[in-house]
């Protein structure tokens, strides 16, 4: 049967989603498929608003209750700034009252970053983002919260809507000149689960000695983990590998 060992759905905030699926398929053990809904962001500025979370984030709601009717084993709720707009310390309750509702599981992505980050004992975080320069100072925030030291951001310099013309040199690329700007740090977070980072995660972590997260990998790790599959995945860093 498809999906024999999880079928897992994604509220995946880019109202064009690619890179996600490449993704996920690349590193999924036989068995795991994914049920995906798009949600309606196009775009990503320092002039976002509170407004556009919360249609988004309700937007997800629905989503994961279609998705418990369609039959999903867990549902996430996908986008980082969505989930954090509704406040981190409420995530618990969201997911546990939508979960009773929706009669699937529901997690956040924001809940698996937070966990993957504590599984590799990551202390000082340093985040390669796909977007503009701009958007620095909003990823050092949303580093620290979740529950780590930013030690500094670098922006790839595109939008929403061209996350998949990313050149696929860039995440190491600008690990490597994250991580000589700020040594100190301990993990390398390429934030945003929406461009190619998945091929890039086992050199960043052997060239800089670092542990790395990207987001998809680490809502990857926590869906198949919270679905009981306890697979070690080996190409995709030490989360997938160890933990």
């Amino acid at each position: 049967m498809y999906g024999y060992r999880a079928r897992i759905g994604y509220c995946s905030p880019p109202y064009v989603t690619e890179t996600f699926c490449t993704e996920w398929y690349m590193m999924a053990p036989k068995g795991v498929t994914l049920m995906l809904t798009t949600l309606a962001i196009t775009s990503l500025t320092s002039e976002s608003t509170s407004d556009d979370m919360a249609r988004s984030h309700e937007r997800s709601l629905d989503a994961a209750r279609a998705m418990g009717r369609a039959g999903a084993d867990l549902v996430v709720l996908g986008g980082n700034p969505i989930n954090q707009s509704r406040g981190v310390e409420n995530l618990d309750r969201i997911c546990e009252e939508l979960s009773r509702e929706a009669g699937v599981k529901v997690i956040t992505s924001t809940q698996s970053q937070m966990k993957a980050l504590k599984a590799l004992g990551a202390r000082k975080v340093a985040t390669v983002h796909p977007f503009v320069a701009e958007l620095d100072e909003h990823h050092d925030h949303a580093t620290a919260k979740l529950g780590v030291e930013s030690t500094g951001s670098i922006a790839c310099g595109y939008t929403v809507e061209t996350l998949g013309k990313v050149p696929g040199e860039l995440a190491l690329k600008l690990s490597r000149e994250i991580k000589t700007r700020h040594p100190e740090t301990d993990t390398i977070h390429p934030s945003c689960a929406h461009w190619a980072t998945a091929h890039a995660i086992d050199q960043i972590e052997r060239e800089l000695s670092v542990n790395v997260m990207t987001s998809q990998q680490a809502i990857f790790w926590n869906a198949l983990r919270t679905a009981g599959i306890d697979d070690r995945i080996d190409g995709y860093g030490r989360l997938l590998r160890e933990f």
